[in-house]
């Protein structure tokens, strides 16, 4: 049975809890904060969803940004604002259903380390991995992120190679934002791909 522990990340102390997502015994936590710290200059505003232990967050608001995460996981919540405190930093962490505690709240920069197995999750913990039969958690990310980017901003999401890009690509275009780059990180025995997306320009007539 999994306990607590402390590790480190990008030179960070992160405490961690069994039924909070393991910001190291899952790859995707250290690549999309590797990928933040490098995008991230000081003053940027920024978004971390479903930020789990904070590692995210923290990387980010370690090299200046200012840094918003949310979790609908209080276990998260609360291990995110233990971490960001042991690190000396200042988070506003926050408990909410994506979007739904955020009302009229911009970012330069939202992150998202995404579910991606279409099943239904059966609690908080859950949720990291399961976004519902037909990626409901990643459509409505997509939607919420447009109405919750500053102009010129950016959405960045992770991902492993074992889903349905289709269906994630198709779920941002749908909500108005259109791909615009992705890395591809080989760990072990499985490839990530973290993409970024920008709002969709209105044509000229």
């Amino acid at each position: 049975m999994a306990r607590p522990s402390e590790v480190r990340v990008l030179g960070h102390r992160l405490r961690t809890e069994p039924g909070v997502f393991h910001p190291l015994y899952f790859s995707s936590s250290r690549i999309l904060a590797q990928h933040v710290v490098e995008r991230a200059p000081r003053g940027l505003r920024v978004l971390d969803m479903g930020t789990g232990s904070g590692a995210v967050a923290i990387a980010a608001a370690g090299v200046g940004a200012s840094v918003t995460a949310c979790d609908i996981n209080p276990s998260a919540v609360a291990l995110a604002r233990t971490n960001a405190a042991l690190n000396g930093l200042t988070i506003d962490v926050v408990e909410s259903d994506l979007f739904t505690a955020l009302p009229s709240r911009v970012f330069d920069l939202i992150v998202f380390n995404i579910p991606f197995y279409p099943t239904v999750p059966s609690s908080h913990f859950e949720a990291a991995f399961r976004a519902g039969p037909t990626l409901e958690t990643v459509r409505r990310f997509a939607d919420g992120s447009r109405e919750h980017l500053a102009q010129g901003g950016r959405v960045v999401i992770i991902f492993s190679e074992d889903c349905d890009r289709g269906a994630i690509d198709c779920a941002f275009e749908d909500a108005g934002l259109s791909f615009e780059e992705q890395r591809v990180t080989r760990r072990m025995f499985e490839l990530f791909v973290v993409a970024s997306f920008r709002r969709k320009e209105a044509s000229s007539s």
